[in-house]
This record gives C-alpha cells, sequence and structure tokens, in this order.
C-alpha cells in the first residue's frame, strides 16, 4: 500500500512535468531495450540488531547477471525549456553463498556461510525540468531540478531449513540537475546528472543518477539513441523493525527507437 502510494506521488509530479508542457513545439518519445545489472553490498541486522558485514550482490547473493529490460522515456521542448520523463525495471535472481567474515557474514538471522537463494526488483522512474543557460550552434548547457522515484526490493531465502529475509526501500528523491549536449551534423552527444544526500523515504544517504548518451537523427521524425545509465543508491534506513546498510548500484546501456512530432 505504502508502494503503490508513493508510486502514484511520483507519477503524479512526473506526469505534471510533463502535462506542463503540453504547449511545447517539439516531442519525443522513445522506448527500447536497457541492459542492466546491479552491483554493491546489502547488510542488514539481525534480531539482536548486530549489523554484520555486508554481502555483495554479484558474488554472496548471486545478483550479479545482466537483464534486459525496458527502458522508455518523452521529452518536450519549449523554447529554452525542457521537460524530461524516463524510466525502467529490474528483475533478476540467482543463488549465492553468504560470507563468513568478521563478526559474520549473516543477513539477517540466516547464518553466515548458508547457500541462498535471492531476488531482487529494482525500478526507476525520473522526470526532470531544465532551463537553457548556454547556447551556441554546436552546444547546449541547462539546469534545473529532478525528481526520482527508486524503489529496491531484495529477498533472501536460506535454500536449506528456515530462514527468509527481505529488504524493501522506496524513495523519492529531489535533486538539483544538470546537462550539456553538444551538435556534430545529425549526432548529438549528452550527459545529465542528478545528486543528492539527505535523509529520504526508508534511507538515509547519498543518491546519484548519471546518464551519457549519443543519438542520430535519421530524418526530421526519426532517430536512434544508445546511452548509458548509472544510479547510485547508498542508504542507512531500517527495514522490518531492523538497521539495514544499502550500498547499490544500478547501471546498464540502453538503445532505443524514438519518434520525433
Amino acid at each position: 500500500m505504502l508502494v503503490n502510494m508513493k508510486l502514484q506521488n511520483a507519477l503524479s509530479v512526473s506526469l505534471l512535468f510533463a502535462f506542463a508542457a503540453c504547449a511545447g513545439q517539439t516531442y519525443r518519445v522513445d522506448a527500447g531495450p536497457m541492459f542492466v545489472r546491479a552491483r554493491g553490498e546489502l547488510a542488514l541486522a539481525a534480531s539482536n540488531q548486530v549489523m554484520p558485514p555486508g554481502n555483495s550482490l554479484d558474488g554472496n547473493l548471486g545478483l550479479g547477471g545482466k537483464e534486459a529490460s525496458p527502458y522508455i522515456g518523452f521529452r518536450t521542448d519549449i523554447d529554452k525549456h525542457r521537460v524530461r520523463v524516463n524510466g525502467f525495471y529490474l528483475d533478476t535472481d540467482g543463488f549465492g553463498t553468504l560470507g563468513t567474515g568478521s563478526p559474520s557474514g549473516s543477513h539477517g538471522n540466516i547464518a553466515p556461510g548458508a547457500p541462498v537463494q535471492a531476488s531482487m526488483d529494482f525500478f526507476a522512474i525520473v522526470s526532470n525540468y531544465s532551463y537553457e543557460v548556454w547556447r551556441r550552434d554546436y552546444y547546449r548547457v541547462a539546469v534545473g531540478a529532478q525528481l526520482g522515484f527508486y524503489s529496491l526490493d531484495v529477498t533472501v531465502r536460506a535454500a536449506v531449513g528456515p530462514g527468509r529475509e527481505e529488504v524493501t526501500s522506496e524513495v523519492i528523491v529531489p535533486m538539483p540537475y544538470v546537462e550539456a549536449e553538444a551538435y556534430w551534423r545529425d549526432f548529438t552527444f549528452g550527459t545529465n546528472m542528478g545528486i543528492m544526500s539527505a535523509d529520504l523515504g526508508d534511507a538515509n544517504g547519498r543518491y546519484i543518477d548519471f546518464e551519457a548518451y549519443a543519438s542520430w537523427a535519421i530524418n526530421q521524425s526519426y532517430d536512434l539513441k544508445a546511452g548509458y545509465r548509472y544510479i547510485l543508491l547508498d542508504g542507512y534506513g531500517r527495514a522490518s523493525s531492523r538497521d539495514f546498510d544499502a550500498d547499490v548500484d544500478v547501471q546498464g546501456l540502453h538503445i532505443s527507437g524514438g519518434i520525433r512530432f
């Protein structure tokens, strides 16, 4: 219920950004696959509130595989104003073995060294607004604000015997935002980033959302785009009445076809 409410709020604000641009001159909608993977560490305190060292997502939990995910984006430009909305979803699972570090490599109440089955769901939807501050024939620089909804859900089950632990974190993150583009013939090369350090939602930490991309305008209506997205969630919070510490990055290459009108 709480996840749905937060997602609805994030979508509402994102759509508000988009619909505020209805009088715009140009629009772009693109979609395609994103080949995404997760890296980092996750630690969950046991019932006695002792926090063990983190277990690696790609090593101990077996969640490091690259997955194909749908990636969807929308953009509109109005004079010096730009609004963008995009999102993707990652669903991955795997098998691993918890660490045996000091004081332990446990995960919650699952014993260190135990074989485990893990699953991870990650969802991101981001809306940003930027205002052009510098512009020439061959480049553009803009600054603004970004609002991101990020949802992370990691479930770990003992492969033998009882034991199931889940860490869920949903945050709505406002960020200062900057983007830059360079132009050469029919090609555009761009980068953008939002960054924030704050106590937000389920976790207190720092958040980075970065993208670099290149696009080719095939004609006045269609283009192709390839980019790389990097999201860092480094947070400390509470899950199931226990502390957790997540240092997770989700990243990958996305390729899309777009239509402009």
